[in-house]
């Protein structure tokens, strides 16, 4: 007897992220809570074909509402090599950007999500092993504080 195999479909490759940096008039980044206990900033899962800008803005309005986001010159950008890391077998990319929210977008994202949280750069600082992914809170604190450079940063 033979048995009608189903067939093969492959999954998406979500091989490129977008990390974003919400930062509101107070100069207070957004944190998502509850992942494992820690905080990390939103993020975008995409797959190869898509672009990180039109992403970024396309999770934005659906996620938070924002319906024209204000990015920021500063982004930092992360390329691996095939075999530099454990979750995919194959070349990733990652951009981080830095978008600006006034501070009643950031209430009514905290409203709308009680597991999300404004944090200050010394709250950052004392609080960074919890924050994920690591180098996220050494380049919003370096941003408040006036000393990272306008234009990408590798985060290699």
């Amino acid at each position: 007897m033979t048995s009608a195999a189903a067939p093969w479909v492959p999954w998406p490759r979500f091989d490129r992220r977008a990390y974003l940096l919400l930062l509101d008039d107070q100069r207070r980044f957004l944190l998502c809570g509850g992942r494992c206990g820690g905080w990390t900033v939103p993020q975008v899962r995409m797959t190869s074909g898509t672009q990180f800008v039109e992403s970024a803005a396309r999770f934005l309005d659906e996620q938070f509402g924002l319906t024209n986001p204000r990015f920021d010159s500063v982004y930092g950008v992360r390329q691996s090599r095939a075999g530099d890391n454990g979750e995919f077998d194959r070349v990733t990319a990652a951009r981080v950007f830095i978008v600006r929210i006034s501070d009643a977008e950031g209430v009514a994202i905290e409203q709308r999500s009680p597991a999300h949280a404004r944090w200050r750069a010394p709250d950052l600082r004392r609080r960074r092993r919890e924050i994920y992914p690591e180098g996220i809170v050494l380049l919003t604190t370096g941003y408040v504080e006036g000393w990272t450079p306008d234009g990408p940063i590798c985060l290699c």
